[in-house]
């Protein structure tokens, strides 16, 4: 299964600065819990924010450059390449930033969705998409340093996901 997973502000803020403009200890727990295992794929600068593959997951990473390499990562010129390097028996989460995500929008099953009560700062923003062709599965209200809504959107049957949309 091919996910976005994703924290934004009520404003589409994802990053500010290179970093999340905001600290949520109970959604990186949900992130750990829900990626570990599984395959990462990420843009390059997410990447370099995070400085390190994350443990007990694989992580595959997008530069156009290439000649880059990031240590215990796989690196691929392109998303389509990077799908490919993905492992199929395992989940896929595509982790930012604002670009990695269009591209891939069109090939994304479900979408793990955590959504900031507050307007905040930043500079990166996750794109808008359609999400008409998604249902609701699971949303539940969450208290932290800042209140938000985590929710899981299912893209529906009827609905195929199509490779060489790419």
């Amino acid at each position: 299964m091919i996910s976005i997973i994703v924290a934004m502000a009520k404003n589409r803020v994802i990053g500010k600065n290179g970093q999340l403009p905001w600290e949520l200890s109970s959604d990186l727990l949900r992130f750990k819990q829900l990626t570990m295992g599984h395959t990462l794929l990420m843009g390059r600068r997410t990447f370099e924010s995070i400085g390190q593959p994350l443990p007990g997951r694989r992580t595959i990473v997008l530069s156009r450059d290439p000649e880059y390499s990031a240590a215990g990562c796989d690196v691929s010129s392109d998303i389509k390449l990077g799908l490919l390097l993905a492992d199929s028996a395992t989940d896929l989460f595509i982790c930012g930033g604002a670009e990695i995500y269009r591209q891939a929008f069109s090939l994304v099953e479900r979408i793990y969705l955590t959504e900031l009560e507050d307007e905040i700062e930043g500079d990166v923003f996750f794109p808008e998409l359609s999400l008409r062709e998604f249902q609701l599965i699971h949303t539940e209200q969450c208290k932290d340093t800042i209140n938000y809504r985590f929710s899981i959107l299912q893209r529906e049957l009827s609905v195929e996901s199509n490779y060489e949309e790419i």
